[in-house]
């Protein structure tokens, strides 16, 4: 049995240590599968703008995240790395979907309700803050922060932040791809995927295979700040893959620990000191209790500046190679023709079945 697999990220941040222990780590092995038949990995830049961005910077934020899949491992001679918007059949499926996706379906999802909270929490409320830069006039910063401030609350309770997981949906059915590698949040999409495939087959006939999500076993990494919460792309809550040594060493100082002196997992009474054990575990092979014993008696200073040491000397080679790629835009630019290329063929082949079958043609 061959098997398809498509995933993507949003290129709204730089990717961090969580992306790749969470989600890229597993592409790479999974790409490299004897039963895998197809790899896509996408930035998929048109989920990226429901929620406020720069213009100015999209392109760049873009071609970080393929380069940050390039050093990771992703081999263009086994997958196809792609733009999600270069790809146009993706939300043509989308609309052809939604003709036949409840809204009822959309609403219960869970992420529907974190998406407005996290738009609400990126809009604040009208009003002027901050100190005025050197040499610029009070008014017209004032001006600014206002024009800002509307902009990225022109965001909030768009129908996108209702309507993207058919997008979702139609990224992975687009391909016919079978195996979609997950975290556990994500699983609800999986689901309504497979809803939605389905009632696209019962109206219109075969069409579309059952979509089985890929949660691999292994840490979650959450918050430097807020162990409560996954880590972020933004912010200072993350490890970036694109960190200095110097900005890993900080953040891992600055990292939040628990009340007392013990080193101990603990998640539930300890989940500070327990997140930077599961980093420091899953980076260098130690188990969590040998490490909690290594370290009895010691510092939280201690373990956090063993533990930055870890993470700069585990980032290094992705670094390298990163930089290499970084340094030859020529190759990306390739590669991105080429595998564009290859993903607009298949999709508009698959395209015109679904055509076919719903009457269009």
């Amino acid at each position: 049995m061959t098997t398809r697999i498509f995933s993507g990220m949003r290129p709204s941040g730089k990717l961090h240590l969580g992306n790749y222990l969470g989600a890229i780590k597993n592409w790479i092995a999974l790409q490299d599968a004897p039963d895998t038949a197809t790899c896509i990995f996408a930035a998929v830049d048109l989920h990226a703008i429901t929620t406020p961005y720069d213009p100015a910077t999209f392109q760049k934020n873009i071609n970080d995240v393929l380069l940050d899949y390039l050093a990771a491992g992703v081999d263009p001679k086994r997958s196809l790395l792609i733009r999600q918007s270069r790809v146009p059949q993706h939300a043509e499926l989308m609309w052809l979907l939604s003709t036949i996706t409840p809204v009822g379906w959309l609403e219960r999802l869970p992420n529907y309700r974190e998406k407005l909270t996290q738009v609400a929490e990126m809009t604040p409320s009208f009003g002027f803050s901050g100190s005025v830069p050197p040499g610029k006039d009070v008014m017209q910063h004032a001006r600014e922060q206002a024009s800002t401030i509307l902009d990225k609350k022109s965001y909030q309770n768009n129908l996108s932040l209702l309507a993207y997981p058919v997008l979702m949906a139609a990224d992975i059915l687009l391909y016919k791809a079978d195996l979609v590698p997950v975290g556990d949040d994500q699983l609800p999409h999986i689901e309504l995927t497979n809803e939605v495939g389905s009632k696209f087959n019962h109206l219109f006939g075969e069409t579309f295979p059952n979509v089985r999500p890929f949660v691999a076993p292994g840490a979650r990494i959450m918050s430097l700040q807020d162990p409560t919460k996954k880590m972020s792309k933004t912010g200072d809550d993350g490890i970036a893959l694109t960190d200095s040594p110097d900005e890993i060493r900080g953040k891992i100082k600055r990292a939040t620990t628990d009340s007392g002196r013990e080193i101990m997992f603990n998640e539930t009474d300890k989940p500070g000191i327990s997140n930077l054990l599961t980093i420091f575990s899953t980076l260098s092979g130690a188990a969590i209790d040998k490490l909690e014993r290594d370290y009895a008696g010691k510092s939280y200073g201690d373990f956090k500046a063993d533990l930055a040491e870890v993470v700069v000397g585990f980032l290094e080679p992705f670094q390298r190679r990163r930089a290499e790629f970084a340094a030859d835009p020529a190759t990306l630019a390739h590669i991105l023709t080429e595998s564009e290329e290859k993903a607009r063929i298949v999709a508009a082949e698959h395209l015109a079945e679904i055509h076919q079958k719903m009457g269009l043609r």
